[in-house]
């Protein structure tokens, strides 16, 4: 499952798309709105009659579809623009309609509500007041014929007027913000929800998996124990034979059968203890997957860091067969690979790629800790893998170049 602030930035993208289109609709309007006027259905109270008003507000409804739906344009910085030009075409709608668009003022506020950003919710409210305050002096002062200013003039304006305004806006983009903290939690607790589902349902998953595992360990204890001490009998016995023979080559008989007997019986035992092993010992692909997924989730749930997993390269090959012992080296390589990179790198986010590549198995874990000026010193963890993987006929590398890197690739036929 992807990181909260990378599904906000997925719901921003497509948001950015529709307040794009919303300020079309929104100079749809307006254009409605002159051409009431014209008809004489609709009549606009305004000294701002000149054609660089109007045009002024058209660039700035238009520029933030140019800006998404023409350039295609995806940065952080994208939004910003977009609410800026809704802001600004508010107060020029205000000096070209004057009174009757001040409502238009509420608009960029409701609509920087979905885009469930705080900072980007008081940039708007910022710049809605001084806008506001702006297109009071210019719509009802500077505009104004000097017959028809107040004779208190620019006190009357903003002090009596614009002030009072802007305290109404604000009481609405208080309560527009505490709304969007609320949606914002229930979404933050949806996310939460649905993740440690995912946690739930992986562990069961791979639950089958750690039973074999402990499986193969009861087995091989049951073998230890019980065949070893069978064996040590066996071979007891068979010296006192040796020793009675002499004496005694009947009772010496009897011992060394009774010892051959024991160790049938254990012959016994270690084959079907191989068969059980060997039955257990096979796994697949689909198995790695939910494993590696497993590792990535409980270490983010367990320490302040993020790993943006690729395994997709993988479900091509789910069904291959691959040893649990492979399975689980691999689960390990991951860990010490996480652990190390917080441990003495301080990294915060890793990238793993996961998937199968000319007939072998390829892991690459990067990360963005500080890595080391000169040549890399492998730890007892880093020795262990790179023995492992060229016993098995793979290859272990490790680059610093940019971050820490570590990869390791598995031949499929050794599986």
């Amino acid at each position: 499952m992807e990181r909260f602030e990378d599904l906000l930035w997925k719901n921003e993208v497509k948001i950015n798309q529709s307040t794009a289109m919303i300020c079309i609709w929104e100079l749809a309007i307006i254009a409605a709105i002159y051409a009431m006027d014209v008809f004489g259905l609709f009549t606009v109270y305004s000294y701002a009659t000149e054609l660089y008003w109007k045009v002024g507000l058209v660039l700035l409804l238009c520029l933030p579809a140019v800006l998404v739906k023409l350039i295609g344009a995806k940065g952080r910085w994208v939004k910003y623009v977009i609410m800026s030009c809704s802001v600004l075409a508010s107060g020029l709608s205000y000096v070209i309609f004057n009174a009757q668009a001040l409502l238009l003022f509420a608009f960029p506020t409701a609509l920087v509500t979905i885009f469930y950003n705080r900072a980007l919710s008081f940039y708007t409210c910022a710049l809605s007041v001084l806008v506001l305050l702006g297109s009071y002096l210019v719509a009802s002062y500077l505009l104004l014929p000097p017959m028809f200013r107040n004779r208190y003039g620019f006190h009357y304006v903003i002090v009596d007027t614009a002030i009072p305004q802007a305290i109404y806006y604000l009481c609405f983009a208080v309560l527009a913000q505490v709304l969007n903290r609320q949606t914002l939690g229930v979404i933050r607790q949806f996310y939460d929800t649905s993740r440690k589902n995912e946690m739930l349902s992986l562990e069961k998953e791979t639950a089958e998996f750690r039973g074999r595992m402990q499986e193969r360990e009861r087995i091989s204890r049951d073998i230890h124990n019980s065949v070893g001490h069978t064996i040590t009998a066996a071979i007891f016995a068979l010296e006192a034979a040796k020793m009675q023979r002499p004496k005694e080559p009947e009772a010496a008989d009897e011992k060394t059968d009774r010892a051959i007997a024991r160790m049938r019986e254990s012959m016994e035992i270690i084959r079907n203890s191989v068969r059980m092993m060997n039955d257990q010992n096979v796994m697949d692909v689909q198995e790695l997957e939910k494993l590696l997924t497993l590792c990535c989730r409980q270490a983010e749930q367990d320490s302040d860091v993020y790993i943006d997993a690729d395994l997709s390269a993988l479900n091509s090959y789910a069904e291959m067969p691959m040893s649990s012992e492979r399975i689980s080296f691999l689960y390990g390589m991951v860990q010490e690979c996480v652990t190390n990179g917080m441990k003495h790198g301080g990294a915060r986010h890793f990238r793993m790629k996961a998937g199968v590549e000319e007939g072998a198995v390829t892991i690459e874990v990067w990360n963005d800790g500080n890595a080391p000026s000169d040549k890399p010193q492998e730890g007892f963890g880093l020795q262990h893998l790179r023995s492992y993987a060229e016993k098995a006929g793979g290859t272990f590398r490790i680059n610093s170049a940019d971050g820490f890197s570590v990869g390791i690739s598995l031949p499929a036929e050794n599986l």
